[in-house]
């Protein structure tokens, strides 16, 4: 068991030591049918509902206040519709990342979430039958940071566009400090990098 944890807390300080220190939003997707009924979306590509729809217009009038340059969006209809609405309002251009993409759930996707201590014990370290393993997931996604991050070439910082977990990786990835553990949808999220002598980013409500 100490050999587990202290593989993950090297694991956490390598991904922190390789992204840069750019600061970012993020958002997670509004609201779908699934979300409303507490099922498991994991990949399975459910679209935003009305009331989704909705949170995302009202979002897109408060992103243009941050001055964004780019939208980098997981490819699943419910980030890529947000990432449309906010994209329509702010005239920024949107990429896709695969990287983005929310973790696969094995056999619990489509399935009721129920009270979510499953998904406590997937993210330390519990396996769920053909799902994708905490630690993959998470390294994907530093991935797909890096990848979203080098494309910050000016003062203007980038959006990224993902899914519930999306965020909890972010959180992990960068050692950060924040009273939001779970991101709502269509609500805004800035990450700001770590001091000189820090490790630690801090995560704002916008």
């Amino acid at each position: 068991m100490l050999m587990n944890k202290l593989n993950k807390k090297s694991l956490q300080n390598s991904q922190n030591n390789h992204i840069p220190h750019i600061p970012f939003y993020f958002v997670r997707h509004g609201r779908t049918d699934w979300t409303m009924d507490n099922k498991v979306m994991g990949q399975i590509d459910i679209p935003l509902n009305e009331n989704g729809i909705e949170q995302a217009h009202v979002i897109a009038q408060k992103i243009p206040n941050f001055d964004i340059s780019h939208i980098f969006s997981s490819p699943l209809k419910r980030a890529m519709q947000t990432s449309e609405i906010i994209a329509k309002a702010t005239s920024v251009p949107i990429s896709t990342l695969d990287e983005l993409k929310n973790a696969y759930a094995g056999i619990m996707e489509g399935q009721d979430k129920g009270d979510g201590k499953w998904l406590e014990n997937w993210k330390r370290g519990a396996t769920i039958e053909g799902a994708e393993h905490w630690t993959e997931f998470v390294s994907r996604v530093a991935i797909g940071l890096n990848n979203a991050l080098a494309h910050a070439t000016n003062e203007k910082p980038i959006l990224i566009v993902g899914h519930g977990p999306t965020y909890w990786a972010l959180l992990h990835i960068l050692n950060a400090q924040t009273t939001k553990k779970s991101a709502k949808n269509c609500e805004v999220y800035f990450f700001n990098p770590p001091d000189a002598d820090s490790n630690q980013w801090r995560v704002n409500v916008e």
